[in-house]
C-alpha cells in the first residue's frame, strides 16, 4: 500500500514539475502564481501546499534532484572524470528543457554558484592536481577548469545539433587533462 502512494506522489510532483518548466518558457518565476501552476498540472492546490510552500520551493527541489544526480555520479565513479561527464550531460539532454532554463541562468541566476561550491565537485575536478600546487594555484585551476567546463556545456545544451553526451564529454575531458 505505502509504494502505491509513493508512486502516486512522484507522479504528482512530476506533474507540478512539467507544468512549471511549460510556464517558465513563458514567463518568470515571479509572475507565476500558485493557482496557474495547479491549473497547468491539473492538481488541486491543496495537494501542491501538501509538498510545497511556493513555486520557488517548487524550484529548489528540481535543482536538488540535479544536485543530487552529480553528487551521486561523481561519487560512483570518481576515478572516471570523463564517465562523470558523459552521465551529466545524459542526465542534461534526458531533462533538456530544465537544463536550458537552469543552465542559461534565466531561472536561477545563483544556481551555477550553487553547483560550483560543491564539496565533491571540487574534490574531483582537483585530485589530479593536488601534490605539487599551492592553494591559490589550486584556486585558480578549479575555477579556470570548472566555469569553463560549464561555459562549454552551456553552448553545448544551447545546439539544435549537438553531439552525443559521450563524444561531448570526451572533449572536455582532453581539454581539462591538458591543463
Amino acid at each position: 500500500m505505502e509504494k502505491r502512494e509513493d508512486r502516486r506522489i512522484m507522479m504528482t510532483k512530476r506533474m507540478l514539475k512539467d507544468a512549471l518548466i511549460e510556464m517558465l518558457k513563458e514567463k518568470d518565476i515571479y509572475h507565476i502564481s500558485i493557482r496557474e501552476l495547479c491549473e497547468r498540472a491539473d492538481v488541486n492546490r491543496t495537494t501542491f501546499y501538501k509538498y510545497y510552500g511556493s513555486q520557488f520551493d517548487l524550484l529548489t527541489d528540481m535543482e536538488n534532484d540535479m544536485i543530487e544526480f552529480l553528487t551521486k555520479t561523481i561519487k560512483s565513479n570518481e576515478a572516471d572524470p570523463e564517465k562523470i561527464i558523459s552521465s551529466a550531460c545524459n542526465y542534461l539532454e534526458g531533462n533538456i528543457d530544465f537544463a536550458r532554463l537552469i543552465i542559461n541562468n534565466n531561472v536561477d541566476p545563483s544556481f551555477a554558484h550553487k553547483l560550483f561550491t560543491m564539496d565533491c565537485i571540487k574534490e574531483s575536478a582537483l585530485k589530479k592536481f593536488a601534490g605539487n600546487k599551492s592553494e591559490a594555484e589550486l584556486e585558480y585551476i578549479y575555477n579556470f577548469l570548472v566555469y569553463g567546463a560549464f561555459r562549454m556545456v552551456c553552448v553545448w545544451l544551447n545546439k539544435e545539433e549537438r553531439e552525443s553526451p559521450e563524444a561531448f564529454a570526451k572533449l572536455i575531458n582532453q581539454m581539462m587533462l591538458n591543463t
